[in-house]
């Protein structure tokens, strides 16, 4: 890969991120109900970088052939500071991963091919130096945000299986609950640190269904 392709996409996520990803969260929307797909952290890093998952090359492809079949994107995208409290340097479990600004932080070459760049959203999670934030969405209340309307089919995926996917799934539960649209994930597109097992036993505890 190049590494100016690397960087284009990198700053393409900082653009969005930063003037688009969470803009107008405080007002709801009336648009039509919508096919979503969420990915989580499908970042360099967790790919083939500082923090891999076991399988995280392998589920790029998969992910990236069924976008287009959605009519809207989500990428939720871990985004620390150099410092974060997460890294072993500073105290915590992880090595130094997705650093905002860096080419671990960054998304997949060609993920965003034949997107309608209208219809994605990049939420930026992990900002906080002293607040690990495994899942997306955590502070999100149903009554006062923009990214989800009543009759939605929301489907999940991304890395890792055990840790963000899984406390993303988790926040998404509930705001299910909270405005009435459907839940799924796309077991295909998700790579684990060591095991998708604990994803799986709250898939079922919680009658969640995997998307085909």
């Amino acid at each position: 890969m190049k590494l100016t392709k690397i960087i284009a996409t990198v700053m393409a996520a900082v653009l969005l991120a930063a003037c688009g990803g969470n803009k107008n969260q405080s007002a709801m929307t009336n648009r039509e109900p919508a096919n979503i797909m969420v990915v989580v952290d499908l970042q360099k890093d967790f790919i083939d970088g500082n923090l891999p998952a076991t399988d995280g090359t392998r589920v790029v492809e998969p992910v990236k052939s069924v976008l287009t079949k959605f009519d809207k994107v989500y990428f939720t995208l871990d985004w620390h500071p150099w410092n974060h409290c997460s890294f072993k340097a500073n105290g915590g479990i992880w090595p130094q991963h997705c650093v905002r600004y860096t080419v671990g932080a960054a998304l997949p070459d060609g993920i965003l091919d034949n997107l309608d760049i209208d219809n994605v959203r990049f939420l930026p999670k992990g900002q906080a130096q002293d607040k690990e934030e495994y899942g997306q969405f955590e502070n999100t209340k149903g009554n006062n945000q923009d990214l989800f309307v009543k009759g939605d089919n929301v489907v999940v995926c991304g890395i890792a299986a055990e840790y963000c996917v899984l406390e993303t799934l988790k926040n998404l539960v509930r705001l299910s609950k909270e405005v009435g649209f459907e839940l799924s994930v796309y077991l295909e597109g998700v790579a684990s640190i060591e095991t998708v097992d604990p994803l799986v036993t709250y898939m079922n505890k919680n009658n969640i269904k995997i998307y085909k």
